[in-house]
């Protein structure tokens, strides 16, 4: 979530443990009239806004690299005073600042958070509890030790990341689900869908063949590669382009192409692939996605990519998103493109309400944690990683 993204989410292993040196009560953060945040949940914010402010903080400084190849920033990096753009990007802010406006923003947002969830009546199912826990414990394995000795103990973590992420997404699909507050209409779902998405396949075919060779000095093998002669990738280019206008005369569809292709190869399992999604957010290779983004619907192309050993040929296909808008029928499909159409949204306004929302706030608490004393300790564990590695 946009909340966690920079300070719970970066907070893999640090935080700060300091014994109160008065008689104010240090245990607990920020509370309302119905739940109250331990102070670890604070300091498990704080950690996660500084390993952000500390990468980059990193990126902006220069590095020169040795013959051997190692990198050395050329001067050293001052976290607390490296200038930040703030969460809404409008201004710089200091490292400090930061840190702090960062940690004081999400115990809120978990505080309104818990606060909605009740308000909408909502509970935990049995699988829910049960996501929580997973989450907590199995990073609890890798982390817990260093999380204790910063004092974060596992209920904290397990409230301030876990429980928030799953009970985040629950008022999520609450408000924009049917019968929520912000119910999106079926009709609106599918425009977006046709308007943002993209139907889109590839069929891949190596132009170069894979043989194990042996080394008889250590008895290993491995696997060589070897270009296909210019005659082979002739006749391999030939066919994906006898391929390309069937399909773009509407003679074949992409299925019964890959159908042919596999049993051309005597392959038992389709190497293509299809997908609709917003091609700004794909994963797929950059030359494919240029490829599809120059077509038009229902129409195809052989594109290679690479060269010699490694050159790779394409057949690519872009489909028309309106044959695919019962994919919305589907529950997970659904979920999955209302997320893109309102996440955005769901996230300002979740943080607009809870910059506004009234919380109590344990100043005696939080000065005690300062971001210069969790830097210490931030380096301190840092050193002992570097060297343990």
């Amino acid at each position: 979530m946009k909340i966690l993204k920079k300070a719970a989410a970066a907070a893999l292993a640090a935080g700060l443990l300091v014994t109160a040196t008065s008689c104010a009560d240090t245990t607990w953060s920020y509370k309302d009239d119905k739940n109250t945040l331990p102070i670890g949940a604070y300091i498990y914010y704080m950690t996660g806004a500084y390993s952000y402010a500390q990468q980059t903080a990193q990126s902006e400084v220069e590095v020169t690299t040795d013959a051997e190849g190692a990198t050395e920033a050329t001067e050293a990096v001052d976290v607390m005073t490296s200038k930040i753009k703030d969460e809404n990007g409008d201004k710089e802010i200091t490292g400090k600042e930061y840190i702090l406006n960062t940690a004081d923003k999400s115990c809120k947002s978990l505080l309104y958070t818990l606060k909605k969830f009740d308000d909408l009546g909502l509970k935990l199912t049995a699988d829910e509890q049960t996501q929580i826990d997973n989450l907590a414990s199995q990073s609890w394995v890798y982390n817990g030790k260093s999380y204790e000795r910063f004092g974060i103990s596992q209920d904290s973590y397990k409230l301030a990341y876990a429980e928030f992420n799953v009970k985040y997404e629950d008022v999520f699909k609450a408000m924009y689900n049917k019968g929520g507050e912000k119910e999106v209409p079926d009709s609106d779902l599918q425009k977006y869908y046709t308007t943002e998405y993209v139907d889109y396949s590839y069929l891949p075919m190596n132009l170069y063949t894979t043989e194990e060779s042996t080394d008889e000095s250590s008895d290993s093998s491995a696997a060589a590669t070897k270009a296909l002669s210019d005659d082979e990738i002739k006749k391999a280019k030939e066919k994906f382009e006898g391929y390309s206008k069937q399909l773009n005369d509407g003679s074949k569809t992409f299925e019964d192409i890959d159908a042919e292709f596999m049993k051309d190869q005597g392959a038992s399992t389709s190497s293509a692939a299809t997908n609709q999604e917003i091609l700004d957010q794909s994963s797929a290779p950059a030359d494919i996605i240029t490829a599809v983004k120059d077509l038009k619907n229902k129409q195809s192309k052989v594109i290679t990519v690479g060269e010699g050993d490694s050159a790779v040929m394409y057949l690519v296909y872009r489909g028309d998103i309106n044959d695919c808008v019962d994919n919305l029928k589907n529950e997970d499909t659904r979920y999955t493109v209302l997320t893109k159409m309102k996440s955005e949204e769901f996230n300002d306004y979740m943080d607009e309400q809870a910059e506004k929302y009234e919380v109590q706030k344990n100043d005696s608490a939080i000065s005690t944690y300062t971001p210069e004393e969790l830097e210490k300790k931030m380096k301190e564990l840092q050193a002992e990683n570097s060297s343990a590695a």
